[in-house]
């Protein structure tokens, strides 16, 4: 899914960020020896609270251009944090490259990319994606950073970054990375604790306690935006899992959604537009086999009504990419919009009631198929 791939960005990020001081953030370094929070008399730390940071970010990509970051943090100090990663190709460039953005309100997880499609995706069981949770939570330990004091000196010496008394330290990283330096400073708003200066970057904003309405740490994507929503996988304890609302678009022409299939039982099967190509069976072990059993248990998808969802490319104009052997209703979408909506099943068994009674984000087996239109009746 699309929308991974900015997560795995994220994470980067974050990695990067924390890096040994003064290493090239692009290569592997070791943790940063930041000084524990508190460490000295002259910093009065309060801790996480409210508030909104920006840093600006400079360096030398691997290419050799120079690409600037700027990173808009906002937290309630505490579950709720959101995340602004704007990219500029030039130190002198007004027009933002590259945007992503990423917001937790503690229960779901927002996911923006402008190279995403779509470009949105809420997440409504963080807990089973504990990497995109993670990409904007890391930022926390970062702002008030609370690592290990070993081999960070405090210079008892203070100096004003954006009209803050700034606290500085010098931090020495044993093993460097080549061409590294081995001693760098980092420096803390002396009433805050808040990270101000890092080899990496610089704080540009700081504002404290600042205004929270109930949009700053909404998890809905904006009106009219294409997106994507992936439900949990595993509901709640005592919780039943209710289809989604759906549509999709008929492969002989029409729409059919949950409205047109609501009180009969029905299953949705998935399957990559590549299927129709993969003779051998290698790239998609088993999907095929499992496509076709269903197509038998189920009558030709007429007890219970079974649809084939194809993912991708349908082919050309009246010639969808057909799997040989298989007969089923065929709809199609060209990007996982309701596959995720599914949290990315490959096969969703739905009773009458829209109640999920089983889905399957691999390929099922003929035991496992068999048992799953079993709890339809």
């Amino acid at each position: 899914m699309a929308s991974r791939q900015v997560c795995v960005w994220w994470t980067a990020v974050s990695v990067m960020l924390l890096v040994g001081c003064g290493s090239d953030p692009g290569a592997g370094t070791s943790a940063t020896r930041f000084p524990t929070s508190g460490a000295t008399a002259s910093a009065t730390v309060r801790g996480p609270q409210p508030i909104e940071v920006q840093y600006l970010q400079k360096f030398d990509t691997d290419e050799g251009g120079p690409q600037v970051t700027r990173y808009h943090v906002i937290t309630d100090g505490g579950s709720k944090v959101r995340l602004k990663i704007s990219i500029y190709g030039d130190p002198e460039a007004t027009v933002v490259g590259e945007e992503y953005l990423t917001t937790w309100d503690g229960n779901r997880v927002l996911v923006f990319s402008q190279s995403n499609e779509p470009p949105y995706t809420v997440y409504e069981a963080p807990g089973e994606h504990p990497d995109e949770v993670q990409g904007v939570m890391s930022w926390a330990s970062l702002i008030w950073s609370t690592t290990q004091s070993s081999g960070c000196t405090d210079l008892k010496t203070t100096k004003t970054i954006i009209g803050r008394a700034a606290a500085g330290y010098r931090c020495v990283e044993p093993s460097p990375e080549p061409g590294a330096p081995a001693t760098s400073e980092v420096w803390f708003d002396q009433a805050t604790g808040i990270l101000l200066r890092h080899p990496l970057m610089v704080a540009e904003k700081l504002v404290l306690n600042p205004a929270i309405t109930a949009t700053t740490f909404s998890t809905e994507p904006p009106p009219g935006a294409r997106s994507v929503v992936v439900a949990a996988e595993h509901p709640a304890s005592g919780k039943s899992k209710q289809a989604p609302d759906f549509t999709l678009e008929l492969v002989k022409g029409g729409r059919i959604g949950l409205k047109d299939l609501a009180g009969q039982p029905f299953v949705l099967a998935f399957f990559p537009s590549d299927l129709a190509f993969d003779e051998s069976g290698d790239a998609f072990p088993g999907h095929r086999e499992a496509l076709l059993k269903l197509q038998t248990l189920s009558g030709n998808g007429t007890k219970p009504r079974v649809l084939a969802v194809q993912e991708g490319s349908l082919g050309k104009p009246g010639y969808p990419l057909a799997v040989p052997g298989l007969t089923l209703p065929l709809a199609h979408e060209d990007t996982p919009t309701v596959n995720g909506l599914f949290a990315l099943a490959s096969f969703a068994f739905v009773r009458a009631d829209s109640t999920i009674v089983a889905s399957y984000n691999r390929v099922p087996t003929e035991q496992e198929l068999t048992q799953s239109l079993a709890a339809l009746r």
